[in-house]
């Protein structure tokens, strides 16, 4: 058993290891798990101090990552929602103040985590994981619908003829489906054939992410020939309390939807949620990302310490477990103090680096800081797995470019995911292959 001393050290180290890597560009989460992975080795004698070192590591990740995704437009596919507002405000020279809002999220959702956590979270959450585990596969599906409906014939009214009005009506829908779809595809095509080999069975999903979410950002940034304005670095918001409440309490129950059930992520829980308590506003909105991002990837995470749940949900909760699971009560409430101390010090970590990147943007090339940021992913793709992690994301990033071209949301991407899950619930892998031509083994020479 560890003592205090040791669990705030190793949360520490844990912290400055995800605040040193989580501000790289097109950094994703699946990137800082498989390097914590790579770390093992240190915790050989002390297996029970890893899952601490990653819970600072993936709070520092919550809160670092903001910065590329209003600086830089490169984000993970839970920041999707949050890049537009974020931008707008970078165009104005807000970009600092969108940081702050985001943080204020961030902060509050971490409060309410840690809240929950100690009080409510172990008694109800065991009832209702018996109460909707049956219907999963339904629910998932019923999200998914919910995505198109919600964008569902937004124009067309005032274009000339009647045909014209329905192409126009129903091309971003019509879409936003084909982009769900060819992700989907190329999803199921990435987990259920060895084209990526199994040694980089780890990351094999990164390249998939960065094409569909990093790479188009960027390559917009170079086609458009953006130029980041004199950002305003003083420390103030404008946001009402009433707003920032708001945006807390809805970002926080979008990401507890997503760390609850399994594969829907944060991105799609903020999408419920925030239908739900109707926000509206860019810094209400800005706050809710913040906290929808706590509650999603670290809530998920910190299902891993509830001695009366065992839920493994998220990347991270299962490459830790395959090492180490917290069994009890005291670990649990380390767990928590080590996510409040994590959240601290990313916190001011975040404002002090946004001040800095400010100011340096401000004086640099955006175009040309563009290409080293494409280039950048690419080098991380190639990496990680090798030339097959190229031609993914080769493929994905035309998957995510197509949906600007649409002018659809981006998240109709994470079809890459969704799809091939939804296909594996329902059984149907095995026809889908047969169906291609595909076996598991036809990409691996067997």
């Amino acid at each position: 058993m560890l003592s205090p001393y040791e669990v705030v050290m190793w949360t520490l180290l844990g912290t400055g290891f995800g605040v040193l890597l989580s501000w790289i560009p097109g950094f994703h989460i699946y990137n800082l798990m498989a390097l914590i992975m790579i770390t093992y080795p240190v915790f050989m004698e002390v297996p029970e101090s890893f899952p601490f070192f990653a819970l600072g590591a993936l709070v520092a990740f919550v809160y670092l990552s903001i910065l590329p995704s209003v600086y830089l437009s490169v984000a993970d596919e839970s920041l999707i929602l949050m890049l537009f507002p974020t931008q707008r405000y970078l165009v104005l020279g807000r970009g600092h103040e969108a940081v702050w809002l985001s943080l204020l999220g961030a902060v509050g959702g971490s409060i309410i985590l840690v809240i929950l956590g100690l009080t409510v979270i172990p008694v109800i959450l065991p009832p209702l994981y018996l109460l909707f585990s049956p219907y999963i596969t339904w629910i998932l599906l019923a999200i998914v619908v919910f995505m198109f409906l919600s964008e569902w014939l937004k124009a067309g009214d005032r274009e000339k003829t009647p045909s014209r009005r329905l192409w126009v009506a129903w091309q971003q829908s019509l879409g936003g489906i084909f982009v769900f779809l060819a992700a989907g595809l190329l999803g199921f095509f990435v987990m259920n054939t060895g084209f990526v080999p199994a040694k980089f069975a780890y990351v094999r999903l990164t390249p998939m992410f960065i094409g569909f979410f990093g790479m188009p950002w960027v390559l917009q940034n170079i086609l458009s020939r953006r130029h980041i304005p004199r950002q305003d670095t003083r420390d103030k918001i404008e946001a009402s309390m009433f707003g920032i409440a708001n945006g807390t309490i809805a970002g926080a129950f979008g990401g507890y939807i997503a760390a609850f059930f399994p594969i829907v992520t944060g991105g799609m829980g903020a999408l419920v949620a925030g239908h739900m308590a109707s926000s509206r506003g860019d810094d209400v909105f800005i706050v809710s990302q913040g906290a929808n991002r706590v509650l999603y990837y670290v809530g998920a995470f910190f299902l891993l310490f509830v001695p009366t749940a065992r839920l493994t949900r998220g990347a991270g909760a299962w490459l830790v477990s395959s090492i180490y699971t917290p069994k009890t009560w005291i670990e649990f409430y380390y767990a928590a103090g080590a996510i409040l101390l994590a959240a601290g010090i990313s916190f001011i970590s975040t404002i002090y680096m946004s001040k800095l990147l400010a100011r340096i943007l401000t004086q640099m090339n955006y175009v040309k800081l563009s290409y080293v940021v494409a280039v950048l992913l690419a080098i991380i793709t190639y990496l990680l797995a090798d030339i097959p992690g190229l031609i993914v994301l080769a493929v994905a990033t035309i998957i995510g470019l197509a949906s600007v071209v649409f002018n659809t949301r981006r998240s109709y991407c994470l079809g890459g995911l969704i799809f091939p899950v939804l296909i594996s619930m329902t059984g149907q892998t095995g026809t889908l292959l047969q169906f291609f031509g595909l076996t598991p083994q036809a990409l691996m020479g067997g």
